[in-house]
């Protein structure tokens, strides 16, 4: 006869063995045959033996596609064959570069703001977001959440990693202790998180994380998937209800054992912001990575991925840039998911709509401009909560089912507590004129 124990070790064998291709960050392409890889890359930093190794491993099995870095700080590989994808991860590992649970029902990359370290107003949280991935990786219940789970560290007020839209995240307060906000999430129905607690201590940050993703995996709806992230289990107790929940969890959690004392570290200021490279669709070629590495290593710098679809350039001294990419510092900020280009679920080529905004705001003033654009009412580019928002959907023209964009404006990019607010549906051959006319 089977222990509780084993039964429940066999069902969560069982179900990796039933879908471990998103388990290891694998996704099918609407391309019969080809596969997305993703990467997990805490807080977003990589050295640059792993960024050439990914230059790599693009050029050998992706048929030079470019990478693409995501919202998350994650990077992805495109256009895998079936048959090359154990040869790809085996190249990632050889490299330390993470899969597991960058994808599927787990724990999705951690981010952080990407200059903590250097920011002299704000903390280093890169070694406790690092801390806490790796305990958490530890635990038997991520195994079988009903859906992701994502956490987020913010250095200062500022909150750059975009605390709102997080199921859990930390904003560090400036004597070292942090505000907890969580339950939020985009998707086809919106709604950002809530301040859950102020004044946490570091110590009891990892406890916290804990109780939340125990609180989530006994809660979460497991038979609807659109009502099955933790911000549903709040809306289905109601939030007083929730919190008192959360809190009795947290209490027991930190009651368990003596806890490790995490210390966030004061940013140093000892590298200066050098620039940042918006990257097209988020997509940067082979060569561009091997020539960019050349070139900042050779001076010192590193470059960090940050939530925006760009690299952050942060050394000693200004980097001399490959040509094609000095144009990347001066362009608006466009995030733009990969749309009907590779995703199943695309409505629009967000990619070519974005390219025809960028190519409409050549000469024109755009700083601080930020536009997302996602290819489908999913929001993987955060459009429900961008300053500027296009969300594809598909409309009749002409009796034809034609790409068309809703379009939403006012929200707080997920530094601040604001969602979007709905206005037009235009044709996707619209949307330039109309983000010209908005912008004035």
């Amino acid at each position: 006869m089977k222990t509780k124990s084993a039964e429940a070790t066999s069902a969560v064998a069982d179900r990796l063995i039933a879908a471990p291709s998103r388990a290891l960050g694998v996704y099918p392409q609407k391309q019969s045959g080809l596969f997305m890889q993703r990467v997990k890359v805490t807080g977003g930093r990589l050295n640059w033996y792993q960024w050439r190794r990914l230059a790599e491993l693009a050029t050998a099995y992706c048929d030079r596609f470019p990478l693409h870095v995501t919202t998350r700080q994650d990077v992805e590989l495109h256009q895998i064959p079936q048959g090359d994808i154990a040869a790809v991860q085996q190249g990632l590992t050889e490299a330390a570069l993470l899969t597991f649970g960058a994808c599927g029902d787990s724990i999705r990359n951690v981010t952080v703001c990407a200059g903590g370290d250097v920011c002299e107003d704000g903390y280093d949280l890169l070694p406790m977001a690092q801390f806490v991935r790796q305990y958490l990786e530890t635990l038997p219940v991520i195994f079988t959440l009903p859906r992701k789970f994502k956490i987020s560290f913010s250095g200062c007020a500022k909150s750059c990693a975009k605390p709102w839209l997080n199921d859990l995240a930390f904003v560090a307060q400036p004597d070292g202790r942090f505000t907890a906000i969580g339950a939020g999430s985009l998707g086809p129905k919106p709604a950002l998180g809530i301040e859950l607690y102020r004044d946490v201590p570091a110590a009891k940050v990892l406890p916290l994380c804990i109780a939340a993703i125990e609180f989530f995996e006994r809660h979460g709806d497991r038979r609807n998937r659109r009502r099955a992230r933790w911000r549903h289990v709040r809306e289905k107790l109601g939030d007083e209800a929730f919190k008192a929940e959360l809190d009795r969890r947290w209490e027991q959690v930190l009651a368990r054992r003596v806890w490790p004392r995490l210390c966030p570290a004061p940013g140093r200021g000892a590298l200066a912001l050098q620039c940042r490279l918006q990257l097209p669709q988020g997509n940067i070629s082979p060569s561009q990575i091997l020539r960019l590495a050349d070139a900042a290593e050779a001076v010192g710098a590193t470059a960090r991925i940050d939530l925006g679809h760009g690299l952050v350039i942060y050394g000693p001294e200004p980097v001399a840039l490959p040509k094609d990419m000095a144009a990347m510092t001066t362009a608006p900020t466009i995030v733009a998911c990969p749309g009907n280009t590779t995703c199943p679920q695309g409505l629009a080529d967000c990619g070519a709509t974005a390219a025809r905004i960028r190519e409409a705001l050549v000469g024109k003033d755009v700083s601080g401009v930020s536009i997302h654009i996602s290819g489908c009412p999913n929001n993987c580019a955060h459009s429900a909560a961008a300053r500027i928002g296009l969300v594809g959907v598909i409309r009749k023209s002409d009796e034809r089912s034609m790409p068309h964009y809703r379009l939403l404006t006012g929200g707080g990019d997920g530094t601040r507590n604001a969602l979007a607010h709905a206005r037009d549906v235009v044709p996707a051959s619209e949307v330039p004129r109309m983000i010209e006319s908005l912008l004035g």
